[in-house]
Parts: C-alpha cells; sequence; structure tokens
C-alpha cells in the first residue's frame, strides 16, 4: 500500500468519495482532507503537511484558479491536479498556465491513479534537486562566513542565521563552558527580531539544564545527534522547570534537531535548529546540521589552540620577564667583582694567565648581560611598540665601536673582520638599539662562518645609511630568509648553534622602528649578507 496524504477542494461529497475511492482502487491508503473555501485552504496548508491536491474547477463561493493562488502565496511545491466534471479545452489551458499539473473529467478517472504517482514522482525529484541546490548554496555561505577575519563570537552569529527560515525557523548554537559545568547559548537566530529578544531572556532566566535527558544537554554528553520530528510526542521534555515548560508552550515548537560541534578529542557544544507550526525536521536536514555543525566544529578547534597557543606565548614571556630580573642582580654583582679583580690584577701585576682568565670571564659575563637584555627587550615587545630615545650619531662611528667590542670573539674564531666605512653619514637614532642591531648581525656572522673573513661595509643608498655584514659561512636557503627574522626563528638546528633565535629580530624591529628595515640575501660565492637601512637625517641626505 502507498500512503498519501491528499486535499480535496471540492464542494460535493459525494465527488470526494467518488476520487477517494479510485486513489484506493490504485493501492493508495489515504489521510485526506477537504476544503471548499479560500480560508479554509489557507487554515489546512498552514497546519499540515500534503503530498498532492485534488481540487474542483468550479464551486459556488471557490475556483480552482483561486486555490492555486492561495497555494502560490504558501511558496510550497505541491503537486495540483484539477478534476472537474465541467472543463472545456480554454479552462484547462488556463488551469494549466495558473499551476496546475494535469486535469480529468470526474467521468474519467481511469488515469488519476497513474497521473498521481507520476506528480508524486516528479515533485520528489523536483525537492531533491532544489534541496542538493540549497544545500550547496548554505554549505559555501557557510564557509564563507567562518573564514572571515570576524571575532569568533560574530561569525557564530552570523552562522546562526544562513539556515532560518529557509531550513528552520530557529537555529542556536550552545558551547561548553567549563566554569559553568554546561551548555551556554551564544548565538541565536529567528525571522522575528521581538521573539529572538523573548528566547534570549527565556535563556537568562531558564540556563540550559545539564541533568536534561533530551535535548542539547543530551547531545553534549552522549555525542550523538539528536533528530525529533515532533516534540509534542517527546518521551522526555528538554526542561522540567514548570515556569520554564509555560513560557515555551506559545512559542509552538514542532520539530528540531540537535547535532554535537566536534573538536579533535571532543565535544565543543551543540548547533540546534528548531521549526514552529506545520514545518517539521527530517533525516536529510538531520545530515546538513551535522555538515554544518563539522565546518564550525573546525574553526571552534582552532580558536581553541590559538587561545592556547596565546596562552602560552603569555606564560613564556612572563617567564622570561621574571627570569631576565632575576638573572640582572647575580649579574650585576659578579660584573662588579670581576671588574674589580682585573683593577687588582693589573696594579699588582698579577701573571699574564691569570689576568686574561678574568678578561675571558668578563667577555662572557657582559654576554651573559646581553643577553638577559635580550630577553626583556623581547617580553616588553610583546606587549607594546618599541620606544626610542633617538640622538644625533655617526653610523660609520657606531659601527666601529661595535666591531671593536667583537675583535677578541672573532681573533678567537679565526676569522678577520674587514671593515669599509664611509663617514658623514649622520642620523637621529638610538644609540642603544642601532647599536644592539648592528651586533646581532656581526655576531651572526661570526657564529656561521668561522674560520672565515667576515666582510662589514659602512654606505649610502639614497637616503638610507646602509650597513652590509657578509660572511662566507653555511648560508641560508632562501626559503627560510624571512623566517630567521621571527622570534625565535632559526634556519638551523640549535643543538648545532647556540643562541636564542632573537637577535635578528630585534635587529628588524629596530629597523623598522626607525623607518627603516633589514632583511637578508644569499650572495653568489655561498655564505650570507644581512642589510640593515637606517634614514638619514635631513642635512645628511642633501
Amino acid at each position: 500500500m502507498k500512503p498519501l496524504r491528499l486535499l480535496v477542494v471540492e464542494d460535493n461529497p459525494d465527488d470526494e468519495a467518488l476520487v477517494l475511492l479510485e486513489l484506493r482502487r490504485n493501492g493508495f491508503t489515504l489521510s485526506a482532507q477537504r476544503v471548499q473555501t479560500a480560508e479554509a485552504m489557507r487554515k489546512v496548508l498552514a497546519g499540515g503537511d500534503f503530498d498532492i491536491i485534488l481540487s474542483d474547477f468550479s464551486m459556488p463561493h471557490f475556483t480552482a484558479l483561486e486555490a492555486l493562488q492561495v497555494l502560490k502565496e504558501t511558496g510550497r511545491d505541491i503537486p495540483f491536479i484539477v478534476v472537474s466534471g465541467s472543463i472545456g479545452e480554454n479552462e484547462a489551458v488556463e488551469a494549466m498556465r495558473a499551476g496546475a499539473r494535469d486535469y480529468f473529467a470526474k467521468d474519467r478517472l481511469v488515469r488519476l491513479g497513474a497521473a498521481v504517482e507520476r506528480e508524486l514522482r516528479e515533485a520528489k525529484a523536483r525537492h531533491e534537486r532544489a534541496r542538493a541546490n540549497l544545500e550547496r548554496e548554505l554549505l559555501a555561505l557557510t564557509s564563507e562566513v567562518l573564514t572571515e577575519r570576524l571575532d569568533l563570537d560574530e561569525r557564530l552569529k552570523r552562522l546562526v542565521r544562513i539556515p532560518v527560515p529557509r531550513v528552520a525557523d530557529w537555529c542556536a548554537i550552545f558551547l561548553y563552558e567549563r566554569e559553568r559545568g554546561g551548555l551556554r547559548m551564544v548565538a541565536l537566530a529567528h525571522p522575528d527580531s521581538v521573539l529572538e529578544s523573548h528566547v534570549w531572556e527565556l535563556d537568562q532566566r531558564f540556563p540550559v539544564d545539564p541533568r536534561a535527558q533530551a535535548g542539547p544537554s543530551r547531545v553534549m554528553a552522549t555525542g550523538e545527534p539528536e533528530l525529533v520530528e515532533d516534540v509534542r510526542a517527546r518521551a522526555r521534555p528538554v526542561t522540567t522547570h514548570p515556569d520554564h515548560q509555560r513560557a515555551l508552550a506559545p512559542l509552538d515548537f514542532r520539530s528540531a534537531v540537535h547535532v554535537p560541534l566536534r573538536g579533535r578529542s571532543s565535544v565543543l557544544g551543540v548547533l540546534s535548529l528548531v521549526t514552529s507550526g506545520h514545518r517539521t525536521l527530517g533525516p536529510a536536514d538531520q545530515s546538513l546540521a551535522q555538515e554544518l555543525a563539522r565546518r564550525a566544529g573546525l574553526v571552534l578547534e582552532n580558536a581553541r589552540l590559538f587561545r592556547e597557543v596565546q596562552d602560552a606565548v603569555r606564560l613564556r614571556d612572563d617567564f622570561l620577564t621574571v627570569a631576565a630580573h632575576e638573572l640582572r642582580t647575580p649579574l650585576t654583582t659578579l660584573r662588579l667583582q670581576l671588574g674589580s679583580l682585573l683593577h687588582q690584577a693589573s696594579r699588582e701585576r698579577l701573571s699574564p694567565e691569570l689576568e686574561s682568565r678574568l678578561h675571558r670571564s668578563m667577555r662572557q659575563v657582559r654576554r651573559l648581560g646581553t643577553l638577559v637584555e635580550v630577553l626583556l627587550d623581547v617580553s616588553r615587545l610583546s606587549s607594546e611598540e618599541l620606544r626610542l630615545s633617538p640622538e644625533r650619531l655617526d653610523l660609520a662611528e657606531l659601527v666601529s665601536e661595535v666591531v671593536g667590542r667583537h675583535a677578541a670573539e672573532a681573533e678567537g674564531m679565526g676569522c678577520e673582520l674587514r671593515v669599509k666605512a664611509c663617514s658623514g653619514l649622520w642620523g637621529l637614532w638610538d644609540r642603544l638599539r642601532v647599536d644592539q642591531a648592528v651586533a646581532a648581525l656581526v655576531s651572526n656572522a661570526l657564529k656561521f662562518g668561522p674560520g672565515k673573513p667576515v666582510d662589514i661595509e659602512v654606505a649610502r643608498s639614497g637616503v638610507m645609511g646602509r650597513v652590509r655584514v657578509r660572511d662566507r659561512g653555511i648560508g641560508i636557503p632562501p626559503d627560510q630568509h624571512e623566517r630567521i627574522f621571527e622570534r625565535f626563528g632559526r634556519a638551523v638546528s640549535s643543538r648545532s648553534y647556540g643562541g636564542l633565535g632573537l637577535g635578528l629580530y630585534l635587529a628588524r624591529r629596530s629597523a623598522e622602528a626607525h623607518g627603516g628595515r633589514a632583511w637578508a640575501e644569499t650572495p653568489e660565492g655561498g655564505g650570507a649578507c644581512f642589510t640593515l637601512e637606517l634614514p638619514l637625517e635631513t642635512e645628511a641626505r642633501e
């Protein structure tokens, strides 16, 4: 037997019985309603679903053309067949133009059953095509919204509006909050803003009960989707609070789908679709909701991971700040003690070997002090811009000072520091920051090019003063030229080469803070070349 939900537009009960008899003879199990006015037709269409409509062409107070207009107002695709005792060719053509799918004379109903089956098949095919197109459109919009450069809350608020009202009357997203021990509604959509505000108020008064055995709480607990085609027949209510139940009753909820928002290892929340009135949700709606939830879940998981990374970076920066401050005091004390010993060794003319060891120890203490200051700089830069204290400086003179400090280190590394400088390159720069940047380039060249010469050139390039440091070491792959300027960025393993991976990062930040830039190149012949450019003062440009 073939179930059929039938709406008969007919004023004569006998004619209705004749049509029903013919359909039963063709194997249909009928659920039928009869109307004979426009008002009655609107009412039954608003309250139920029908597979097909059979209509007389002309009745005392209603016509098939008017019935077609009522159907058109609903926006629903229900096959409409005219069955009339007195329909001529002109009337039949008029009905077909108005949207009727077929027409029959009441005394010739032999083909009615076959026509109904045909229209049901074609209506199903149309629905499937329309549904596929709708889903493609909604999923494309979902991807567009979820990838927009908006904060997460705004993206979720836009997401819930995508399936409303074309799939459901309501869409909501609930996220799990550990502090609450349950779900919190974070986004809600409904075509009527007044009703939407009303439900937001209800959510504040009656939060989601984490112990509920149905609805979002059940889905959150089990991780399994829930489809309720008729909430009025639900065995277990979503809420057991009497006041909440009374407040929900006027909303006339009819059907609901609740699906989990999954992360990589856990359920992060629930997405819900709900209808009111006659419209019901089915397995196709559940599948669509699951795909929407899958895409939203990926975004939520990425947001969670991003927050965790931010927290980890914040903890790291806090640790660096505390560690650097704690190291400052003993290093200062150690530097003073070593300075006193060096002074004493020089005054009392102690053994040259002892004095040499003291000098090496002082250099290492200074190096530790530089590392501590770098850590403090990095922790400050994570929360604020680089602050400058500009003064008028000669770039060649400053570079010469930096090279002089690295002379002993270069000698120990077997490197010759070859400087070629152009004098008269003046600018308003922060001495400490520029010194730090140039020192990072020179130190980097010595570290990665031991035993080979390092060329340092100071020259003018248009309105910029340029410092170029060229080594002949292991070089840098072209795809790593930018990475090495990132915070803690490296092109090689830290096990093979020491350092924190911060010197080049601070050099670039210093250059940019002055209005300049810093970059790396791989020159012909191997090695690496680092360039620092800083704007010259106006007088030096002319």
